[in-house]
């Protein structure tokens, strides 16, 4: 993966920045289009565009939480590959829609964001196990989009989950018309400390979407993990999630960083010191 300098260079880097942000559909892509996003849990999932200084606004995904933060993922406020690169990596404003159906359907309105917060883990080195990152809003949306519980499973708790429940991704990923929302659900595949891993399809864009599940019929949608990378992608880009790149392999999954009680803590504070 290379920047290629004859392009527009703003042009090249959004594109070389999100396929740098691994993904992964297949071996079919199973994703459907939302389109009731005013209703919950659905339309507390918002777009997030960033810009990185140069006045661009770039689409990454985030989720309510409370009427005032969101949740999202580290990488889509603090850009590793920019950083490499020697560029602005920071995003300077954020603007958060909550439930955009297309290009001007916005049943909540948008805001600029107030304030935002990387894991201070991420800031010292980037990682997967910990890209994660809050949002914070001057006020909350009219009328209310309403927010995602969290839900911190021991892992013998989402050993018994995964063999019932499905894990969710709603998001807007960059390969489908911009500002639609796209969900998809299988069941987790694997458990570790600080990731989950599963097979729901998701393209660049999806990163910071909620992973969630109902543990009961009707009940409350309560996210388990925040979306934020699959496998190193094709030389063509993220796996299905281009013309001519070939949809993956059976055996490649997707991952997210788990909510686990020390992260909810921590989200909680904003990752600022108690």
């Amino acid at each position: 993966m290379s920047l290629d300098l004859r392009e527009n260079p703003l042009f090249a880097l959004d594109r070389v920045t999100d396929e740098a942000d691994y993904a992964v559909i297949g071996p079919t892509d199973g994703r459907t289009r939302v389109v009731h996003t005013d209703r919950r849990p659905h339309s507390a999932i918002c777009l997030i565009e960033r810009d990185f200084g140069d006045g661009r606004l770039t689409g990454c995904t985030g989720f309510l939480i409370s009427p005032t933060r969101l949740l999202t993922a580290a990488h889509c406020i603090m850009s590793p590959l920019r950083r490499r690169l020697g560029l602005p990596h920071i995003a300077t404003r954020i603007r958060v829609v909550p439930g955009k159906a297309g290009a001007n359907v916005r049943p909540f309105g948008m805001q600029w964001a107030r304030s935002w917060r990387v894991n201070p883990a991420y800031v010292r080195r980037p990682s997967a196990l910990t890209d994660i990152a809050v949002i914070d809003l001057a006020r909350p949306f009219r009328p209310c989009p309403g927010f995602f519980r969290m839900f911190t499973p021991n892992r013998a708790e989402l050993e018994r989950l995964r063999g019932r429940l499905l894990a969710h991704i709603s998001g807007y990923p960059a390969d489908k018309p911009r500002g639609t929302q796209w969900e998809h659900a299988e069941r987790i595949d694997r458990i570790t400390p600080h990731q989950l891993l599963y097979s729901v399809d998701t393209c660049p864009g999806h990163s910071g979407a909620p992973v969630w599940i109902r543990r009961t019929q009707g009940g409350p949608a309560e996210v388990i993990a925040v979306h934020t990378a699959g496998p190193t992608p094709h030389a063509g880009g993220a796996w299905g999630c281009r013309p001519g790149v070939p949809l993956a392999p059976a055996g490649l999954f997707n991952r997210g960083v788990r909510l686990t009680p020390a992260l909810h803590l921590a989200v909680a504070r904003g990752f600022r010191d108690p």
